[in-house]
């Protein structure tokens, strides 16, 4: 990871915005692009102990205390006032509503910090672990979360180590060099344009009364679906992904006779060596899976046509196409980009803009993100960013063999009783498995 000597602000050092930190940023100007772990103990924590881990965790990954500064080119600035921001801990008799009202208070990447810990206490201990997606994906998310149990780890037992700082390139050159040209445009070609759009049905496009709704399934729900995945030779996502598909499709019609694109997204560290991962950095991108449910189609036939649909585009590499198209999005400056956001979010908010249903697999939240010591984790779950009118997406997430889904939405625009609908439509497909 490149770093330059900040000479006009005289604050130390700056660590420039990559491509994608950029896009992700400005993003972040017009959407939530907030990405949480929230861990519920069945003891109590030391909140000394983890105020230090939370500390050092920081000091690691100085990203998290940063702020994004404008400019040419970008990049992001220390923020000696933001560290003291980063941690809290907060006591309340409603854990719940607590948590919800967290939830929904997107960080400003302009003013810092990047990532907020809060340790949530009542008669049980949350901890609630929040990153801007202007400096990381989903899988940083998951890494800072094991760095801050690592930490907390060794400072409330004898081992003495410190986690070493992740200097791994955290921008997509990293991977598109590993293309020849002829293959990227090939991809780009394929894969990088949006074929069309659409949304579901949404009273407005005001972004007001944002909440959250979670589903955590019992543990063998998730192992009826890697049972029934193995036999058809399909991946559980291809299963999830079918599922929302064929729930969509009550609520939009049209989904019955044309096969509308359905956004997934997909982890570019796959194409590199676990040793050369970077930890904080924003290397997940979204394509589109188009899917056609006439009506009476089984699921496992969504299920097939989803899995040939998934492995045209892995093989097609799809996901370069798409790092490549926000290459080229950004050719004529940032400036320019920006504008061309603030203009979709004008047609946008006055409802000329449709925004295309989104699924993602946060993936495993893997044991050494629950590892406290002798405190036990009780559960763990992954939340998305709300989506704001007139997007909609859920993220999938499985914690010790339990999946749970999650979706943050604006009540104002899409009624609480049809986000239960669409997920009481996937319990119902994904049970009779």
């Amino acid at each position: 990871m490149r770093t330059a000597q900040m000479d006009d602000e005289g604050r130390g050092e700056c660590i420039p915005a990559t491509i994608n930190d950029q896009w992700n940023f400005l993003l972040s100007t017009i959407w939530d692009q907030m990405i949480h772990l929230v861990i519920r103990f069945g003891g109590r924590l030391s909140e000394p102990v983890l105020a230090v881990a939370v500390r050092s965790a920081c000091e690691a990954e100085p990203l998290t205390t940063m702020r994004f500064q404008e400019g040419e080119p970008p990049h992001f600035i220390p923020d000696p006032d933001a560290v003291g921001r980063t941690y809290a801990v907060i006591t309340t008799t409603d854990p719940d509503a607590t948590l919800r009202a967290l939830l929904t208070e997107p960080l400003d990447p302009a003013t810092g910090p990047q990532a907020r810990v809060r340790l949530i206490r009542s008669d049980h201990d949350l901890l609630c672990i929040s990153v801007n997606h202007t400096i990381s994906d989903a899988y940083g998310v998951k890494s800072f979360g094991s760095r801050i149990a690592r930490l907390y780890h060794a400072r409330s037992a004898p081992a003495q180590f410190l986690p070493l700082k992740n200097s791994h390139d955290r921008s997509f050159e990293s991977l598109l060099r590993l293309f020849s040209p002829t293959e990227r445009e090939e991809a780009f070609l394929r894969y990088g344009d949006q074929v069309s759009s659409w949304s579901l049905p949404m009273r407005s496009c005001t972004i007001r009364d944002p909440g959250y709704k979670v589903v955590r399934f019992h543990p063998g729900i998730l192992t009826s679906i890697k049972a029934r995945a193995g036999t058809l030779g399909v991946t559980v996502n291809d299963v999830l992904l079918s599922a929302f598909t064929l729930a969509l499709a009550e609520s939009v019609p049209e989904l019955r006779i044309n096969a509308l694109p359905v956004l997934t997204s997909i982890d570019l560290r796959r194409y590199l060596s676990p040793d050369s991962f970077p930890s904080l950095a924003n290397l997940s991108v979204a394509f589109e899976v188009p899917v056609m449910a006439e009506p009476g189609l089984p699921l496992f036939t969504v299920i097939n046509r989803v899995h040939a649909a998934m492995e045209e585009r892995k093989q097609g590499h799809a996901g370069i196409g798409a790092a490549e198209r926000i290459y080229r999005d950004f050719s004529g400056g940032y400036e320019r980009m920006k504008r061309y956001l603030q203009k979709l979010e004008q047609e946008t908010r006055e409802g000329r803009r449709e925004k295309n249903p989104f699924f993602s697999n946060l993936g495993v939240i893997p044991e050494s993100v629950l590892d406290y010591g002798l405190i036990p984790v009780a559960e763990a779950w992954m939340l998305p960013p709300v989506e704001y009118p007139p997007g909609f997406g859920i993220a999938a997430s499985t914690c010790r063999g339990s999946l749970s889904l999650a979706t943050g939405y604006c009540n104002c625009a899409l009624a609480e009783k049809e986000v239960s609908a669409i997920f009481d439509r996937m319990a119902l497909l994904l049970s009779d498995l």
